[in-house]
């Protein structure tokens, strides 16, 4: 009777695991059915993308993109115009939907302004080109644009954008520059300033989408 009954449990818990491997693919066929359908449903939208845009203030600009929504863009990242790099943060809002829309942004950057150390080092290197006064200007702006996007696909889109930016530049004073380079200067470079200035601006660009 031990061995009838030993024999008859290892037939029941072989003929249970053989009803859980049928039935495990039909629990799983519909779960990856919907990941299948998720992944090709034309309403679904990439979150993250990468933005390259050219435009004042700020000159080349290239920056991250989270898309949580379709009427909203998050963007951060950095610009560089010709003379010195900027980092940058700004949001955009889109409120219609469809291949063109209107656009509002809204952005902030800042580049630091050049130390009397870093001149001192640029101005001792006879191997580089000749230093600009602009160099040591630091700079801030907040930009509010309208504007227009085109979404030529679901992960690429253009936009154009133009409006109005507040601009704070920052100059240091160069009196601690080494000798002989601190001889050299103007009345004007030996003293710091600050200049707060509304100028219009504007950019265009693209933004490609993955995820």
């Amino acid at each position: 009777m031990g061995a009838v009954s030993i024999v008859t449990a290892a037939v029941a818990a072989l003929a249970a695991h053989t009803a859980m491997a049928q039935a495990t693919p039909q629990v799983q066929a519909p779960q990856m059915e919907g990941r299948r359908r998720l992944s090709n449903d034309p309403e679904r939208l990439a979150p993250f993308g990468l933005m390259l845009d050219a435009g004042m203030p700020e000159g080349a600009g290239l920056s991250g993109v989270l898309r949580p929504s379709q009427h909203l863009r998050i963007h951060l990242g950095g610009a560089h115009n010709g003379l010195r790099g900027a980092l940058r943060a700004g949001l955009t809002l889109l409120p219609l939907k469809g291949k063109l829309s209107p656009s509002f942004s809204w952005e902030f950057g800042h580049a630091q302004a050049a130390s009397t150390k870093t001149l001192n080092r640029r101005l001792a290197d006879s191997t580089q080109l000749p230093t600009s006064s602009m160099e040591r200007v630091g700079y801030t702006y907040i930009s509010t644009h309208v504007g227009l996007e085109f979404n030529a696909t679901r992960r690429l889109s253009f936009f154009v954008r133009g409006g109005m930016s507040f601009m704070e530049m920052d100059v240091p004073s160069l009196q601690k520059l080494d000798e002989p380079f601190r001889d050299s200067l103007s009345p004007v470079e030996t003293q710091s300033w600050m200049m707060r200035k509304v100028q219009p601006s504007g950019k265009l660009g693209l933004t490609f989408f993955f995820g």
